[in-house]
């Protein structure tokens, strides 16, 4: 028999490998009972709420079946990141709403493998959740926020001081990336049924704990169904406490008539029995076995009288009057809104488009810019189409979208950019002074803010470098790209990419990331050639919190070889991307991608002749070099990863024949770069 029954704050349990371990207890209830010891007064109110509620509980069982009101609660999501992985999509977000609602619809597929000893007690509660469309202020919302802090890592009373909705008019979710070293936590409604309570109302749960995508997996997907549990009055199924499988569980309660006395799990047992009872409900959602498929009928009582009690403030969520201020019923049409899978392709390869409207658009018209439109209301077929493109170009693309409150249309300028294929060229020398070079490159902005543009403000050569203002965006994440043309580069065994930047960190906390990627299929598939990021990899010059503008002495510069042969394709692209985390102005220059075989940088302009020998070789090499001029030249021998292993740097030439032994290297591929004023001379050099 069971012999008492608490309430207090519950958490979830943290998954590692396959199997549940217990975490540390809540800080929220660690707040709450030194509140509770320091408030006497408060307590009384805490327990004359919990008999309230226990009251109502049993006027909902005496009527079960002849009130079936689905009662639909407005959510917003608040996600607390730091330009981390916790910084979810809005898409991750979207599947955890709909796994929420399916499991307290009793529409999801796996309740058909409940045991036959509970398959007659699976309830559907009548509870549905959906996005406020309306903020506090009655200004549009999609039902997400976003708010930077380092306190997303923490999790604990900190995340819902940045920010919190009225209770009374939301469910507060906060998305983060450690909820006070658990899954997920929630505060059962007597404890928070005091104006003490009004701050600390909600749900914390971890990011990797949302959804069943993205950073999240089926086996983490119900997390949130647990805790929105909690939040509407269920205990575990063991009772008032966050430890399972310990024999004093047997002497607590749930207040639930058809959940069995139980110990608690942490493995799927379907055939555990604990305390007595003939069978424990194991896959019960308020359990910690991560086999979860079901709420009793039981349960349903008690979470259906506490969304009509006063308790917590919980019954106004769902008035009529509250369900319109916060735009949940006839949600207005606010934002058209779209974007694209990628904007830079070929001849032949497709886009899928992305509607990212809101509120509750009903019907798509789309204009792709190359004389195709799409227009209908079938959400399969129109919201989100694939379009493919014909003709090389530069192409516009814009969006109407309508519902019952009216239309609005969104417009995007340039978005697309499609490239001839197969490639032609075989050479790029570019300085950027001559921007914005169409012919050469296509340009990603994720967020249409200002993107890449060209400055004289500084440069590594010539007058102009690209520059992107990082240093003054809000945007978290902000992601951009500079694609090139497709090259020809069949049957050649190597490609070079050469390139300058200029950076400099704000403070040694951000971590932007320079990244240069290569495809052999134009762009439907990158490869990862180059990152640059961290203190040490990234910066060329000290941190600061002014407009970084670097000097002349401030560039640094990489070369890559490229000697996979999967590269060696007609459709060959390179794309250098950066992605803001916080830091200062980001500068690209001399860009140039060749191959030794080909004309070369500047070859022809560079009249002087050089020869290897032997080559192959498996001593040191000879290096002849013939001089039209005396002059000062630059020559380098670079390895496949572009490092300079051996050089002559600034070194004087005289007129004619100059010689120089090349030491013995390590087996491969190697390029010499030989620099005078007028160009750039390259050799291919191979040891074995």
């Amino acid at each position: 028999m069971r012999k008492r029954f608490l309430l207090s704050a519950m958490m979830a349990l943290v998954m590692t490998s396959q199997y549940a371990q217990q975490v540390k207890p809540c800080a929220q209830a660690h707040q709450m009972d030194g509140y509770f010891l320091s408030h006497p007064q408060d307590r009384q109110l805490r327990d004359d709420a919990a008999r309230l509620l226990e009251n109502r509980t049993k006027e909902i069982a005496a009527d079960r079946g002849s009130n079936m009101t689905i009662y639909t609660i407005p959510v917003v999501f608040h996600v607390v990141h730091n330009y981390g992985t916790e910084n979810i999509s809005d898409e991750q977000i979207l599947d955890g709403l709909s796994i929420l609602n399916r499991d307290f619809r009793k529409m999801n597929p796996d309740t058909a493998v409940v045991v036959d000893a509970f398959d007659q007690l699976v309830a559907d509660i009548g509870i549905e959740f959906k996005l406020a469309s309306k903020d506090p202020d009655g200004n549009c919302t999609s039902g997400i926020t976003r708010t930077v802090s380092d306190l997303t890592s923490v999790g604990d009373q900190g995340v819902k001081d940045l920010i919190m909705w009225p209770r009374n008019k939301y469910l507060n979710i906060w998305i983060v990336q450690d909820a006070n070293g658990a899954a997920g936590y929630s505060n059962l409604p007597p404890n928070v049924a005091g104006n003490w309570g009004a701050g600390t109302d909600g749900i914390v749960v971890r990011s990797d704990y949302v959804g069943s995508i993205g950073t999240s997996s089926s086996l983490h997907s119900r997390t949130l169904t647990h805790e929105t549990g909690h939040w509407l009055n269920l205990m575990h199924t063991w009772g008032d406490s966050n430890d399972p499988a310990v024999a004093a569980n047997c002497d607590m309660d749930d207040g639930v008539t058809d959940t069995p006395n139980t110990m608690g799990w942490t493995t799927c047992n379907l055939n555990g029995a604990t305390c007595g009872s003939p069978l424990d409900n194991v896959q019960n959602y308020m359990e910690y076995s991560y086999c979860s498929r079901m709420f009793t009928l039981g349960q349903a009582d008690r979470m259906r009288a506490a969304i009509t009690s006063s308790v917590a403030s919980r019954n106004q969520l769902i008035t009529a009057s509250n369900l319109a201020a916060t735009g949940v019923t006839n949600p207005a049409l606010c934002v058209a809104d779209f974007d694209a899978d990628r904007t830079i392709i070929c001849v032949g390869d497709s886009v899928v488009f992305n509607d990212n409207s809101y509120n509750a658009p009903t019907s798509w018209n789309w204009n792709f810019g190359d004389g195709v439109t799409l227009s209908g209301v079938d959400p399969l077929i129109h919201q989100n189409p694939v379009h493919y493109y014909t003709t090389s170009g530069t192409y516009n693309v814009t969006l109407t979208v309508s519902n019952s409150t009216g239309s609005l249309i969104k417009v995007k300028n340039n978005m697309i950019k499609v490239f001839d294929a197969p490639g032609q060229m075989q050479v790029i020398s570019e300085g950027f002074e001559t921007w914005p070079n169409d012919a050469t490159w296509g340009v990603f902005n994720q967020y249409g803010d200002e993107g890449f543009i060209a400055t004289s403000a500084a440069s590594a050569s010539g007058t102009k470098s690209l520059m992107l203002q990082n240093g003054n965006t809000t945007i978290v994440d902000g992601r951009d790209e500079l694609v090139s043309i497709p090259f020809d580069f069949t049957g050649q065994d190597s490609i070079i990419i050469s390139y300058k930047w200029a950076f400099a960190q704000k403070t040694t906390n951000t971590n932007d990331r320079f990244r240069i990627s290569g495809s052999s299929d134009c762009g439907n598939n990158w490869g990862l050639l180059k990152i640059h990021q961290g203190v040490s990899n990234l910066p060329t010059a000290p941190d600061t919190d002014g407009n970084f503008v670097p000097t002349a002495d401030q560039w640094m510069q990489n070369t890559i070889i490229l000697t996979n042969l999967n590269y060696m394709t007609d459709h060959f692209q390179v794309k250098f991307e950066f992605v803001g985390k916080g830091g200062n102005h980001f500068y690209l220059d001399d860009i140039n991608v060749y191959t030794p075989g080909g004309t070369g940088i500047s070859e022809l302009d560079a009249q002087m002749n050089a020869f290897l020998f032997p080559n192959p070789s498996q001593q040191e090499m000879k290096l002849q070099l013939d001089m039209p001029n005396a002059e000062m030249v630059d020559i380098q021998l670079l390895d496949a990863t572009g490092r300079s292993v051996w050089n002559q740097s600034e070194t004087w030439m005289n007129k004619g024949e100059n010689l120089f032994s090349i030491p013995q290297q390590a087996a491969g591929l190697y390029v010499l770069r030989v620099k005078n004023q007028k160009g750039t001379l390259v050799k291919r050099a191979i040891f074995k």
